[in-house]
């Protein structure tokens, strides 16, 4: 791997480190559900942030024919940010909206989470993409539910979407498996003997 691999987000080291980040998130939240919103914004901000992020450097190194998918990934990733920021900057304010912006993410990084598993990022990115839009549907269908409820799931879904990250980027994916096999062909049949 070369070091502009490393630069541009292609690196397994940068794939864990968001997976670290987003289960000592989700952690985090389920092992302190009593704290503040002002606590679980900070948080949130943070991880959209963080993973708005890897979705842009992700735009530039997909392995992609068309621009299509680069476009979907840098935008997921400038409006991550975006909503992260916005996160930090008033927290308080927001609560219906982090609970919108919450369930729409989920919803669309699980559709990309799909999306890759299908073109060869393996069955962990299928299994995080799925968990990640069931949690998104479920916010969106009750966003008058309890505050309490919406922290457990958002708490229980970065922590299960950060392992399953950590744990994919240890699995080979289809396409490096692939790049490796090599087949030798057999020699050609020798030309028959003329008498």
């Amino acid at each position: 791997m070369s070091a502009t691999d490393v630069l541009l987000g292609q690196s397994r080291g940068l794939r864990i480190t968001l997976g670290v980040v987003t289960a000592l998130a989700g952690a985090l939240i389920l092992a302190w559900p009593g704290g503040t919103l002002l606590a679980v914004a900070v948080l949130l901000g943070i991880q959209l942030i963080m993973a708005g992020i890897v979705r842009a450097v992700t735009a530039f190194t997909y392995d992609a024919d068309s621009v299509g998918g680069r476009i979907l990934f840098l935008l997921l990733g400038v409006l991550l940010i975006i909503a992260g920021i916005l996160c930090l900057r008033a927290p308080l304010q927001t609560i219906a909206l982090l609970v919108l912006l919450f369930g729409l993410s989920s919803i669309v990084t699980g559709a990309l989470e799909l999306f890759h598993g299908a073109t060869g990022g393996g069955g962990w990115a299928i299994a995080g993409g799925i968990v990640s839009i069931i949690v998104g549907i479920v916010v969106l269908a009750y966003p008058v539910g309890s505050v309490n409820t919406m922290i457990w799931l958002f708490g229980l879904s970065l922590l299960v979407v950060g392992l399953t990250g950590i744990v994919g980027a240890f699995a080979p994916s289809r396409s490096r498996v692939g790049s490796h096999t090599t087949t030798t062909a057999p020699p050609p049949p020798a030309a028959p003997a003329t008498p």
